[in-house]
């Protein structure tokens, strides 16, 4: 009969985190409309491309992360006939680069979710199909809200926002085209660590600014990967441990209550052994876990084996003294009730946290 007991919790609770699971996995890729570059009203219509050479250093629980970033800024200007006399098809970097662009207007930005300055590794200008080229490589450590409500499930958005300042929206607008992850004849991985790349996508935005009163908006291109957890990662690290220490607290409390009792009940240590546990597998995984103002679900994973642990330990305790007190005999009723209970607040806490959740 406790086997049967036991199957039956086991297949409710990969019930609950199969239906978890699923909810977080459903597609949310909402395609965005581009405007047509028609429809954008402004002196330079500044076309963007970005790929990441590199994305690591992702830390939750700080919110922030490391990236290598090429750039690409791509407009039309009536000097590129000047430059192609002067230069021909050469592509100009160093010296030559900052001097001709005192000459000419260029687009320029900074990182606005930089904590420091980006570290530029190169700068070229060109002419290509008779527009202006600006290439950076640079690398950036980049802050970002580690927004994870259902960690070790859900989307992490490691997003780059690069501010204009050389003009208005009137005088300048950034024009998303394309994000990249990695060249494509890249032999390495991109995104380090325990995490996959589920969505990309670019997009502009208006943002006022303390100039001019505040009130002219400036074009921000911002870019966003979103990326994953790894299953298996988050299973062996968190999702396994905690489940192990429930099934071992209602196993332990199972055969205390059957009637395996010793005088000094080790089965209530076991409970106190597992009880302390719990916080200190959470203080190991302190670095891998966000910090929230709200409750996500591995917090929620951390309370549900707490109160489980706690609730059996109460039961033991209880028994313990019962049966010094009163003797066998008076234990009955709180056996019974502990047998049929245990199990059901395991199962309770569990669902109304995965429902909640979702």
């Amino acid at each position: 009969m406790f086997k049967n007991k036991l199957n039956l919790f086991s297949l409710i609770l990969i019930f609950c985190l199969f239906v978890l699971n699923s909810a977080i996995s459903a597609s949310k890729n909402e395609n965005k409309k581009k405007l047509d570059k028609s429809e954008i009203k402004t002196e330079h219509l500044v076309s963007a491309k970005i790929l990441y050479d590199e994305i690591y250093d992702i830390n939750i629980s700080e919110g922030h992360y490391r990236a290598s970033v090429e750039l690409l800024l791509t407009w039309e200007d009536p000097k590129t006939e000047e430059f192609l006399n002067k230069f021909g098809d050469e592509i100009i970097h160093g010296k030559k680069l900052d001097d001709y662009l005192e000459t000419i207007w260029y687009p320029e930005f900074f990182v606005s979710n930089a904590e420091n300055p980006r570290t530029l590794h190169y700068k070229t200008l060109d002419v290509y199909k008779g527009k202006f080229e600006l290439f950076e490589r640079f690398d950036v450590d980049l802050s970002i809200d580690a927004e994870m409500p259902r960690y070790p499930f859900g989307d992490l958005d490691l997003f780059l926002d690069i501010a204009s300042f050389s003009g208005n929206k009137d005088k300048m607008v950034f024009y998303p085209e394309t994000i990249e992850i990695g060249h494509h004849d890249a032999h390495h991985k991109i995104v380090k660590g325990n995490w996959k790349v589920t969505k990309t996508y670019l997009e502009e935005q208006g943002r006022t600014s303390l100039n001019h009163g505040g009130k002219e908006k400036f074009s921000y291109l911002i870019s966003h990967v979103n990326v994953e957890h790894g299953f298996i990662d988050s299973l062996q690290k968190i999702i396994f441990p905690l489940l192990a220490i429930v099934i071992l607290s209602l196993l332990i409390n199972h055969f205390y209550i059957a009637g395996n009792y010793d005088r000094w009940s080790w089965r209530v240590g076991g409970q106190l052994t597992l009880f302390l546990t719990i916080p200190a597998l959470k203080f190991a995984l302190s670095g891998e876990l966000p910090s929230t103002h709200y409750l996500n679900l591995t917090d929620s994973l951390f309370i549900w084996a707490t109160i489980v642990v706690t609730y059996n330990m109460t039961l033991g305790i209880l028994s313990h003294y019962k049966s010094i007190e009163e003797g066998s005999t008076e234990i009955q009723t709180i056996d019974k009730f502990a047998r049929i209970s245990s199990p059901l607040v395991a199962i309770g806490v569990i669902a109304t946290f995965s429902f909640t959740i979702i």
